[in-house]
């Protein structure tokens, strides 16, 4: 835990008055937001995270511009992701210093490894089932650079960090073989990059498709993805957004982690909120892990569903009448 490890390194002089202003970059919570400087602002691409963070008080978002006294990286799941935070922290606190803090299984240790073979460190501090270290930044890591998108398979343009960066997910790629020719209005929850949209944009019986992504670098992959005057894409939590009308399918292949914790209550709600923004008749369609324990729900929110699709991994679902109650409109495809 990042505030534990800051205690050990505050007494080893590691933090101090001096820092006017800090930024950290990718925190979790408000409680990493607890570096000894006057003004602290955050750097983030989860729009939850975000909206959360900004709520309780503290200056930042997807975008963050200035120089700093320091940079803080709190380390996340992709190893890209991380060495680019690296060098993005040298850039913004230039004539500073640099902190990268993680736990043991963020990848900290050959993080660490990594930085060492770069440039010395000013210190270290291991404890709470992690490490925080610190050195003075320098232009060294501009290998590290991974602001740019890349191309895949397909053609995809991803970026370091996204869902499935390097390849499309093969859950998501069972979806796609099962759907149908889409008509009407569509939405795509938790869109990513979005591989499924630009599928569903291959129907002429299409009008319109909404991609729902909370990861703004996806979200911005997505809009190079789907360069069509049909899809609109919203960078936005899928539990708060405000569906603009109705649809006629909802196409998804929902999250069940934040970070490396499993949450199969996210998939839950999206399920729940696919139910609330759809017609009548109008129709699920959703691919899940196969242990993932999601048949509960669609049965209370839906009159029909059933499985289309599957191999060991993964099940396709195909679910039918909304039974919540919402107000529905009478568009058809």
């Amino acid at each position: 835990m990042f505030s534990a490890r800051l205690i050990h390194a505050e007494r080893a002089g590691a933090a101090a008055s001096e820092y006017r202003q800090s930024v950290h970059l990718f925190p979790s919570d408000e409680f990493d937001l607890c570096f000894s400087a006057e003004e602290q602002h955050f750097v983030h691409r989860f729009f939850p995270t975000i909206s959360r963070l900004n709520a309780v008080g503290f200056k930042g978002g997807a975008e963050v511009s200035g120089h700093f006294d320091a940079a803080i990286v709190h380390v996340p799941r992709s190893k890209p992701l991380a060495r680019h935070l690296v060098h993005w922290a040298c850039q913004l606190a230039p004539d500073g210093m640099v902190y990268v803090d993680g736990a043991k299984n963020e990848g900290i240790a050959s993080l660490l490894k990594a930085v060492k073979a770069i440039t010395p460190l000013t210190g270290m501090i291991s404890a709470a089932h992690g490490k925080l270290f610190w050195f003075r930044a320098t232009n060294l890591f501009s290998s590290w650079d991974a602001s740019s998108f890349f191309e895949i398979e397909g053609g995809f343009k991803t970026k370091a960090g996204v869902f499935s960066a390097a390849r499309v997910d093969p859950g998501s790629a069972l979806l796609s073989h099962a759907l149908p020719p889409l008509c009407g209005h569509v939405a795509d929850l938790g869109a990513g990059w979005g591989y499924l949209s630009r599928t569903a944009l291959t129907s002429s019986a299409l009008k319109s498709i909404d991609l729902i992504e909370a990861d703004h670098a996806a979200a911005e992959a997505a809009v190079l993805n789907c360069d069509d005057p049909k899809a609109r894409i919203h960078w936005e939590d899928v539990i708060t957004w405000r569906a603009p009308h109705l649809y006629d399918h909802v196409i998804m292949n929902p999250p069940f982690h934040l970070g490396r914790k499993g949450e199969p209550d996210l998939g839950k709600s999206f399920i729940q909120k696919a139910a609330a923004i759809l017609k009548k008749q109008g129709m699920l369609w959703m691919v899940a892990n196969r242990h993932l324990p999601y048949e509960e729900t669609l049965s209370q929110l839906f009159v029909d569903f059933r499985e289309i699709a599957g191999n060991k991994r993964f099940k396709v679902f195909q679910a039918v009448g909304a039974s919540v109650n919402a107000p529905r409109s009478q568009f058809g495809c």
